[in-house]
């Protein structure tokens, strides 16, 4: 489980140095290629991470994890619309 605790850990590291090549793109267009290299990276990396998660029968404690980590983000989420919604952006 610590395992894919970390995974995930790292997925989230990852999405936020994508959002960050995103945002400096708007100075350098040319990150804008890179943006995208990234995010087709992060995305082939989780459909290959599931499918050998699958292939080594640990699905069911990647499932367990899943469920972890949506909660946890879901509660980023709600921390961030309390946020937005409480200085009337």
């Amino acid at each position: 489980m610590n395992i894919f605790r970390r995974y995930f850990a790292l997925s989230r590291y990852n999405r936020l140095l994508i959002q960050q090549t995103l945002v400096k793109s708007a100075i350098d267009g040319s990150l804008a290629a890179r943006v995208r290299k990234l995010e087709k990276d992060h995305n082939m990396n989780f459909a290959e991470t599931v499918e050998a998660v699958k292939k080594y029968g640990y699905l069911d404690e990647f499932i367990a994890a899943v469920k972890e980590e949506d909660e946890a983000l879901q509660k980023i989420i709600e921390a961030y619309n309390k946020r937005m919604n409480s200085k009337g952006a």
